[in-house]
């Protein structure tokens, strides 16, 4: 079972009967969809419920779709757009800081309300392209640590936020740390690595070297992503993507393991399945 966690989508897709068989032909039995995208200050976009009925819509009656919706938390109703979307029945949330930080005042009181309602929060992380707008130190793994003042939040950081690896695999020592001091009783929030690429290939490797040597515990915190779309999802992008990654994984696995990693079929469970059940709050047994 292989779960694409990080699948974009459209309003135009609610129509689409070849989400699943194209992402079966890429070697993925389901995933995450986002919803089409806030419009962020860049172009006009759908009103937040109609964003969140054409990606349920989606994900209705198939098991191993999951609807996120995408928003920007620094738009005024966005603590209503939190609550609208959770009675809904969205299953976790979107961000891409464009024109603001992270942790900018307007946005921490909507990730307190998603940690409140025990819902998992995925960010865009490293560099971005979105044409002129000079948005990448918006994007930079240590603007996150704020996130620390968030009891109980599940996050991710998508891309290993390239070009910023070395620092994004700092900051999951961090908050990795943190999950073991509890304040006033209260769990430290808990960060995700999101493995989509971002990451060129003459990268890759060296950013699996780095992030599976440094001895940080990270078996149950890797998801794994395509960063494709359900209009329509590129089987042979997915395809492709996924076998480079496996024969790096299987040269780990071959050479013996890294660093008490061994990157067996119990690793890859994890990494393409259960941390992403985990991570959305699914049972294993889903």
């Amino acid at each position: 079972m292989r779960l694409d966690c990080h699948i974009h989508s459209s309003i135009a897709d609610c129509g689409r009967t070849d989400i699943v068989s194209n992402m079966k032909a890429g070697g993925f039995d389901g995933g995450i969809i986002f919803s089409q995208s806030p419009s962020r200050g860049v172009f006009d976009s759908p009103a937040a419920e109609a964003r969140i009925d054409a990606v349920l819509k989606i994900c209705d009656g198939h098991k191993y779709l999951f609807p996120f919706f995408f928003i920007d938390p620094t738009e005024p109703d966005a603590l209503e757009q939190v609550e609208l979307a959770g009675r809904k029945g969205i299953l976790g949330f979107k961000v891409i800081c464009s024109s603001h930080f992270p942790c900018d005042e307007r946005a921490l009181p909507v990730y307190h309300k998603i940690a409140e309602l025990n819902k998992p929060l995925m960010f865009h992380s490293g560099i971005l392209y979105d044409g002129r707008n000079a948005s990448g130190n918006y994007n930079r793994p240590c603007n996150f640590e704020g996130l620390l003042s968030i009891d109980g939040l599940r996050f991710s950081l998508a891309h290993v936020s390239w070009p910023w690896t070395d620092e994004c695999i700092a900051v999951y020592g961090k908050f990795n740390n943190a999950l073991s001091h509890s304040k006033d009783g209260k769990p430290a929030g808990e960060m995700f690595i999101d493995l989509t690429p971002g990451t060129p290939r003459p990268y890759r490797k060296p950013m699996y070297d780095m992030l599976l040597f440094s001895g940080y515990s990270v078996k149950h915190n890797l998801i794994y992503g395509i960063d494709s779309s359900t209009g329509p999802y590129s089987s042979e992008y997915a395809k492709d993507t996924l076998d480079y990654d496996e024969s790096i994984f299987d040269g780990y696995y071959a050479s013996g393991g890294i660093f008490g990693h061994k990157l067996d079929e119990d690793f890859k469970e994890h990494l393409y399945y259960l941390n992403v059940l985990r991570f959305i709050g699914l049972p294993e047994n889903y």
